[in-house]
């Protein structure tokens, strides 16, 4: 699965984590050693702030013609630069959703942004759930309890992912996704010297604990706990006990919870030879209201396809044809790229990114038959 950093979901959280640029390379004195030299050449070189922007999409209204969002939207220009450091592109957020939300009436609205570091570009999309619609959020009640964390193993991952992050910064560790770690899942890994020492306190204390951080997951009202919960269980290293502790987390309320249920679901299906998470969940998950949301779902999806083909290609286009669809023609990739590899196993041959194409394609395979569940999202 390709990783993305997502920079906000909320309106008011368009700026990255904050990254350092590198100090201009000194220039060299007589006095400089060649040891001393080479060792600022190989000093890591922070990533630029400095993203281009892409452009804006919506995505969810059944009523509102996405050519009238946009225009109601604004946004600058594709192509402008900003530094997301500085937050230098939050000002357009915070104006432009009371503007549509004074022209419109929804049941959900909410703007994301999504950065891709390789090209230093990102997006926006509007995700939005009319008035009436609101079965697309069929969420669990918020948990109102407080579980006690067992031997600090939450405040161990957060300290952990702090000093991570802080190591990405400065380019002292490889790419998100790229290092290595003991559990099923790994979030940033454990290669670097200053990170090694601190999994084994996850390796042994998760199992050990896991009745209770099962219980701060159902239970505890803090958001944060229960994420930070999910990444640690992971640790049990048995794939189908974790599917089964990880399923009721896919309709949790607080999307971060959501996104890492449905990231994990993915990633336990991911290169097995037999399906280990069940379709259905995964297909009213790709309904939801949020670009993370559907994002996990499909690659969710991908990886169940990629394991039994077709074999349930009628409940799928039925359920979620047309979703599907709709992602396929969206221009960010996080939606489209795993929507097309669905429709493409799907139906024995990719058709591209032309998106009526591929609705004339599950249109002709359904038949006339309407979907089973689900609405459609023109």
């Amino acid at each position: 699965m390709r990783r993305f950093v997502l920079l906000g979901l909320a309106l008011l959280t368009a700026c990255a984590t904050p990254v350092h640029q590198a100090a201009p390379p000194v220039a060299p004195v007589a006095q400089a050693s060649a040891a001393s030299l080479e060792a600022k050449a190989a000093a890591p070189v922070a990533p630029s702030p400095i993203y281009v922007f892409e452009g804006v999409e919506v995505f969810g209204s059944r009523k509102v013609p996405k050519d009238k969002l946009l225009e109601v939207i604004g946004m600058p220009a594709p192509g402008a630069r900003f530094n997301l450091e500085k937050g230098e592109f939050t000002p357009y957020l915070m104006e432009s959703k009371p503007r549509l939300l004074a022209a419109y009436k929804f049941a959900f609205c909410r703007y994301s942004m999504v950065a891709y570091p390789p090209t230093r570009t990102f997006r926006v999309t509007v995700d939005l759930v009319d008035e009436g619609d609101e079965w697309r959020m069929p969420f669990s009640p918020a948990p109102q309890g407080e579980v006690p964390e067992p031997e600090g193993l939450i405040t161990a991952w957060r300290e952990y992912q702090k000093a991570y992050w802080k190591l990405s910064r400065e380019g002292a560790v490889p790419e998100y996704g790229k290092s290595k770690c003991h559990a099923l899942n790994c979030h940033g890994g454990f290669d670097h010297p200053e990170l090694a020492p601190l999994e084994q306190r996850f390796m042994e204390g998760v199992p050990r604990n896991l009745d209770t951080l099962v219980r701060v997951l159902r239970e505890d009202r803090d958001d944060a706990k229960r994420m930070a919960t999910l990444m640690l269980l992971p640790y049990i290293n048995s794939r189908e006990q974790l599917v089964r502790l990880v399923l009721p987390s896919v309709k949790d309320p607080y999307e971060g919870v959501r996104n890492e249920a449905l990231r994990l679901l993915g990633t336990m299906q991911e290169g097995q030879p037999r399906v280990l998470i069940p379709l259905g969940p995964v297909l009213e998950a790709l309904w939801y209201p949020l670009e993370t949301d559907r994002n996990k779902a499909a690659w969710a999806l991908v990886h169940i396809v990629e394991t039994e083909g077709a074999a349930h290609q009628r409940q799928i286009l039925d359920k979620a044809g047309t979703v599907l669809v709709e992602m396929a023609g969206m221009q960010q990739k996080t939606d489209a790229e795993p929507a097309r590899k669905v429709l493409a196993i799907l139906a024995g041959r990719d058709l591209g990114d032309d998106p009526a194409a591929w609705h004339r394609w599950v249109e002709q395979t359904r038949g006339s038959k309407p979907p089973t569940s689900g609405r459609s999202v023109p």
